[in-house]
């Protein structure tokens, strides 16, 4: 089976309550309109979760010319074996029985429902980008570790690049436009996404128009989308991580010198994805049922991926731009 987007599943045989979460996870938000899912994981032995293994290009081959009975130096593709464990990510929430007679328990559960919704698109965002299996286990590896060294990771100055105020965006704008236009070079493919913080987003609007590279893309949902050069422009919210209680920026901004990061990504099977189970759900969810003998009737939502980038050329990072 090919790899298809939320919204295409939504197309399939699904309950009304599962294509309600998805078309919650979906609008609004491109991202999760784009983003294919590939259901290649297969189940680990013993119920152990589901893994896939798939092979990762470094380099790319070269070709030259050659002259009259000469002939051409070898170059070989590199690429390596990686394995993959499918994650499952989400929430659960409860409600006591003993409410459904007092009136309004619909309003509650819907309530609650489209909040865990809300965390869980955010929450898969922040790992997207932040996830790392060597800070637990738990988490897969997002773009900023699998990117990290690569040839696409590139600095936009050794200590920032000032957008820090509109007077520098318009400034140093045509000079942002060449510093990024360098970096899109360095992909394989023209990216699908440029992928920010919202004062990132902010800026390179706000470039891009004084550049005369503004334009818009149209969406899944019939609205349109900011982009750079045709490239639609992707805000990733703030997020309140799992024990903590202040939210704090997807992709963060350091305090000390108002530097953050710009994230560019190819989706595709060759590209970035999101690996999901070969049989089952991508997202799970179940609606509090109050005919069930509990105390509390529990509402869940999870979704069940890994992203897998399958060439190191597909998507990059460009740090040090100072935007505050």
């Amino acid at each position: 089976m090919p790899a298809i987007t939320l919204v295409e599943v939504k197309q399939g045989q699904l309950t009304d309550l599962e294509k309600g979460v998805i078309d919650e996870i979906t609008r609004g938000d491109y991202l999760f309109q784009t983003i294919p899912f590939n259901p290649i994981a297969n189940p680990i032995a013993g119920g152990a979760g589901w893994s896939t293994s798939y092979v990762y290009l470094s380099e790319e081959s070269q070709t030259g010319f050659r002259g009259i009975n000469g002939k051409y130096d070898d170059t070989f593709a590199k690429k390596k074996m990686k394995t993959a464990e499918v994650k499952v990510y989400g929430g659960s929430f409860s409600i006591d029985r003993a409410l459904r007679d007092q009136g309004g328990v619909e309003n509650e559960v819907a309530l609650q429902m489209a909040q865990l919704i809300k965390s869980a698109r955010k929450g898969f965002s922040y790992y997207l980008i932040n996830g790392s299996v060597a800070t637990s286990a738990e988490q897969f590896d997002g773009l900023d570790t699998l990117l990290k060294g690569t040839a696409t990771d590139m600095l936009a100055h050794a200590t920032g690049f000032d957008l820090s105020t509109f007077a520098k965006v318009k400034e140093n704008a045509l000079e942002f436009a060449t510093k990024l236009d360098e970096w899109l070079s360095l992909l394989d493919e023209k990216p699908h996404a440029l992928i920010g913080n919202s004062k990132m987003i902010t800026k390179i609007k706000a470039a891009s128009k004084v550049a005369g590279l503004y334009t818009l893309t149209p969406t899944a949902y019939g609205t349109q989308i900011d982009s750079y050069d045709s490239i639609p422009l992707i805000t990733v919210e703030k997020y309140i991580p799992k024990g903590e209680t202040v939210a704090k920026e997807t992709i963060t901004i350091d305090n000390a010198t108002g530097n953050t990061s710009l994230y560019a990504v190819r989706f595709g099977e060759d590209a970035l994805s999101v690996a999901s189970p070969s049989s089952g759900k991508i997202i799970d969810v179940i609606a509090p049922d109050f005919n069930v003998a509990s105390e509390q009737a529990r509402g869940l939502v999870e979704l069940r991926g890994v992203p897998i980038l399958k060439s190191s050329r597909s998507c990059g990072v460009l740090r040090n731009i100072k935007v505050q």
